[in-house]
C-alpha cells in the first residue's frame, strides 16, 4: 500500500513557487479588502499569522529545493513586515509588532524543522525511502 502523502514532495519546484507567490498576492490583495478588518479576532489572529507564514515558508523552501534557508527566512520575515506596514495604511486594520514576531517565529520554526529533516525529505524526493 502506497502512502500518497509522500507524493506532495515530488511535485515540480515551480509548482511550489507558484503557490507561494499566489499566497503573497492574496495576502496583499485580500488584506486590502473591507472584509479583512476583524476577520480573525484576538488571539486567533496570531494563530492565523503563524499558519499562513509557516505555510509560506514551507512552499518557498520546497520551491528552492531547500537552498538559501537564511535568505528564505529574511524574505518571509520581510513579507510579514510589509504586510504589517500595509495594514497600518488601511482603515479598520491595525499594524501589530507581535503579528510580525509571530510571522518570523513561524517561518523560522518551519525552516529549522525542514532543515533538520532535510536528509529524510531528500530521500523521499528521490524515491529511495520506502517508508
Amino acid at each position: 500500500m502506497r502512502d500518497f502523502g509522500l507524493y506532495f514532495f515530488r511535485l515540480p519546484r515551480s509548482f511550489y513557487l507558484l503557490c507561494a507567490t499566489t499566497l503573497v498576492v492574496v495576502l496583499f490583495w485580500g488584506g486590502g479588502q473591507p472584509f479583512a478588518a476583524g476577520l480573525f479576532p484576538v488571539p486567533y489572529d496570531k494563530m492565523a499569522h503563524s499558519l499562513y507564514f509557516g505555510t509560506l515558508s514551507l512552499l518557498f523552501w520546497l520551491g528552492t529545493g531547500g537552498r538559501w534557508t537564511v535568505l528564505l527566512l529574511v524574505a518571509v520575515s520581510a513579507i510579514g513586515g510589509l504586510d504589517e506596514l500595509h495594514q497600518a495604511t488601511l482603515p479598520g486594520r491595525v499594524a501589530d509588532i507581535y503579528d510580525f514576531l509571530f510571522d518570523t517565529a513561524a517561518a523560522g520554526l518551519v525552516i529549522v524543522t525542514l532543515e533538520w529533516n532535510k536528509f529524510a525529505l531528500n530521500e523521499i524526493q528521490r524515491g529511495t525511502n520506502k517508508a
